[in-house]
Order: C-alpha cells, then structure tokens, then sequence
C-alpha cells in the first residue's frame, strides 16, 4: 500500500473530523458564554495567527494533528495553573475582552453541553456523511439469484426447481439478489418464478410455500474468492462454489466452516460442493496464511429459504451505484447511521462470544487508521467510486465520537462524569483534584496510545 494514499487519507478523513469535533466545542462554548481565547488548526507550537474575531483567536499550528479549542480557565484538559492562569488574564486584558467567563463558572449543565457538543458534532457529520453518499451513490449488489441446493419434500422440489437454475423474475418483478427475492415472495400463498436453465428460459412456475426445515442448517456457504495459489485453489475450488458439507457433515452455517478449517491444520478435509446442476467432491488441506489456518477462501452465507425448502446464493455479484432522491438520501443516512452504532454497540457481546476475535477488535491508533484509510482510498480510486472512502470517513467520526464519550479522565466522557458527580453531591470537587485525575487519565491514554501505535507499526493492518 502507497505511504502517499496513507498520508492523504489521514489528511482528508481524520484531520477534518477532529476539527469538526472541536468546532462542536467551538460554538457550545459561545453559545454558553464561555470565552474562548483560541481556536487552533493543528497543534502547537504555534506557526501562525490567522486573524483576531471577537474574543477568539484563530491560529494555525505546526503539528497537522487536527485542532484544539483553548477556553479561559482550562489547559487542554486540566485547570490552568497559577502560572498559566495569570497569563490567561494578561492575555484577556490585553485584548481587552469584557466579561470572561472561564469553564468553571459555567454551571453543571452549560459544561455538559460543552463537553457533549463534540462527540455530537461528530455524529451529525457521520449521519451528513452518509446522506452525502445517497447523493453521489448508494452501492447495491445485483446478481443471479441461483439455487444452490433442494431438499425432498420442500416446495421448491414441488415445482420442478433443480440446483442450478436461477431465478430472474417473480411474478414478472426482476430480482437481483437473494433479499430482493425474499422480499418479492414474503407473505405470498403463492407465486410465479420465471428461471433461466443452462440456455432455457422458462416461465410461469408455480410455486405454493409451505414451512420447511433443515434440520441444523440455517446457511450454506458461498465461495466469493479463492486466494491465488492457496490449497482451495490448488485443489480445484472456484468463485460461486457453494459448499454443502465437509467430511459429510452439513455446513449448517459460516462460523461452522470457519471454525471446522480452523482446527484441522494439515489435515486433509473432504469438501461436498455444488457447481451449478453438478454436486462433487474435493480434498483440501488447511494451512498457514499469513498466521492463520486457512484454505485460502472469501465467503459469505447462502441462506436456505425456510418456505421454499432450497438453498438460494447470490452468483455472479456485483456492486453497482445508484443515485438518489433526497428523500431516499436521507433515509439511507439514516438507516446507515443507526445500523453502524447497533454494530458497534454489539462488539463487546460479539468478543465476549468469540463471533469477534481479539485480532479484529484490537484498537487502533492514528496509524492505523491511515493504514485502512489508505486501502480504502485506493479502493475508491480503483473503482472509480466515492462511497468506500465517505463510508470511511463517516465509520471514523462516529469512532471518534463514541471513543470520546467513554467515561474515561481525559475524554470528553470522563469530565461528563465529573459533572454528574457534582450534580449528585451538589458541589463541584476541587478543580486541582480533578485536574489531577484528568492528567493521570490523559497519561494512560497516551501511554496506550504508543503501545498501539508501535502494534500497528509493527503488525500493518489490512483488510481482507
């Protein structure tokens, strides 16, 4: 990967978002009356004053880490001390500001604002992020909708449907992949599929749903890719191979696969595939990839569909983008949003379960966001396409934002706490007590911070 692509994706994803963050600061400090004596674009030592607004000054700073807001009484994240303090009001009294009004004498809910206004200026970014993506182009899968497998007495079997075919229309609708078909059938006593067999087309199949059950299975497994080289490919697996079995045992979904390959390096496995009307076998071996045990294969689930009793993959997929209304561009943010933060709030549960490895929840730091940053921006560029990168971009401000509103001393989250404990005792704790505790929170987090940052250094991340 490119240190160039790396390099511009940490300029014009995270840099943007972390000023964003503090102009959400920024204008809940104004809208209070706390004073704000400067607003910087990146980090100090200071290289340059922009210009002098009201209160504020506007400065630009020689490390490119973002920005910063510097409110009267407060150093970062700690009370200013004696030192700094007085020459705060030299400062003040120089621009001759009138009426300051430091953090502190802010009352409790002023400074919840202030502190919240941050994580939440992030969420709203992500959210117009998303919308933004409508506009310029919602990506969708379209593909053949194939049936990878039929059991006995289901309906599919009824209506004459054989392993291979695959469905182009219901009820005269077009469907382009799996969802779209289930969405198409859902509810229905019954329908007409129109199916495509070998070079066939035949219309006007009937077919009455009934409940079926496959005893375990809920999903086969679909072949996406096959790793250049790697044992599935030495031994014959292609793309759109779906994968019934292996050593007779039913791939009941893909966590089962996964974990079966997993636990038998360098043992021979005997893989049942289907390849369109044809069902054989295959022996792979497991072996070490880049650390791993693997066959060397992307995949993802075929569901079987429980009313029409086969097992239904989406062949030949591809991404395509669509543009939208901004009724449409709005809901698709919306839903984006709102389903990126379900999925974040299911990590611990899913690491907890072991769905999700320690590898794949590690943290990573400014680094290694510029690492996926960078693949996904070549990504983009690649295909010519706008969404992987905004998608980036939005998944990071929503990171930043919840990271931030951890109640942890040094975030945004943790100086919250310390307002609510105030709120609850019904006075404020010594500002050098919590200043303290900020620091030490601040020190911790930047000693954690170069852990992860050497881990990334010396473990890159890549996508897969």
């Amino acid at each position: 990967m490119s240190i160039t692509l790396m390099l511009i994706s940490f300029i014009f994803a995270l840099i943007p978002l972390v000023i964003i963050h503090e102009l959400g600061h920024f204008f809940a400090a104004k809208s209070v009356g706390i004073t704000v004596l400067e607003f910087g674009i990146g980090f100090p030592p200071k290289a340059a004053t922009l210009f002098v607004k009201g209160d504020t000054e506007y400065t630009l700073n020689w490390l490119p880490l973002g920005g910063f807001v510097r409110p009267y009484g407060e150093d970062f994240v700690a009370p200013q001390s004696p030192e700094v303090a007085q020459a705060a009001l030299a400062e003040i009294e120089g621009r001759k500001i009138e009426n300051p009004k430091s953090v502190f004498e802010a009352g409790p809910w002023e400074r919840i604002w202030f502190f919240i206004a941050g994580p939440l200026f992030n969420f709203i970014a992500a959210f117009l992020i998303f919308v933004l993506i409508g506009f310029t182009g919602i990506p969708e899968t379209v593909a053949e909708v194939s049936v990878a497998e039929v059991f006995s007495g289901s309906s599919a079997e009824a209506a004459g449907l054989r392993p291979g075919d695959v469905i182009t229309h219901v009820d005269n609708e077009r469907v382009e992949r799996v969802s779209q078909f289930e969405e198409a059938t859902r509810g229905k006593e019954q329908y007409t599929l129109t199916i495509k067999r070998d070079k066939e087309i035949i219309d006007d199949v009937l077919v009455k749903p009934m409940p079926f059950a496959a005893e375990g299975i809920e999903s086969r497994v679909l072949i996406l890719d096959v790793l250049e080289d790697s044992p599935a490919d030495q031994a014959g697996l292609l793309p759109d191979d779906v994968v019934l079995a292996v050593d007779g045992e039913p791939v009941k979904d893909i966590n089962f696969l996964s974990d079966y390959t997993d636990a038998r390096e360098g043992q021979p496995i005997v893989f049942t595939v289907a390849r369109g009307d044809e069902t054989f076998e295959l022996t792979i071996t497991p072996e070490k990839i880049d650390g791993d045990v693997r066959v060397g294969i992307t995949i993802a689930a075929a569901p079987l569909d429980d009313t029409l009793g086969a097992v239904l993959a989406n062949r030949d997929a591809k991404t395509i983008t669509r543009t939208a209304g901004a009724g449409e561009a709005l809901s698709y943010g919306a839903t984006m949003f709102w389903r990126t933060i379900s999925l974040m709030a299911s990590f611990p549960s899913q690491l907890i379960s072991g769905e999700l490895s320690a590898q794949e929840a590690r943290p990573v730091s400014s680094v290694g966001v510029s690492q996926i940053g960078g693949q996904v921006l070549e990504q983009s560029i690649e295909e010519s396409v706008v969404y992987p990168f905004l998608g980036f971009m939005a998944l990071i401000s929503i990171a930043l934002a919840v990271t931030n509103l951890l109640p942890i001393p040094g975030l945004d989250g943790g100086r919250i706490l310390f307002v609510v404990i105030e709120l609850l005792r019904g006075k404020p704790m010594e500002p050098e007590r919590e200043g303290v505790v900020h620091i030490i929170g601040l020190l911790f987090l930047l000693s954690l911070m170069a852990i992860v940052v050497v881990m990334d250094i010396i473990n890159p991340i890549t996508l897969n």
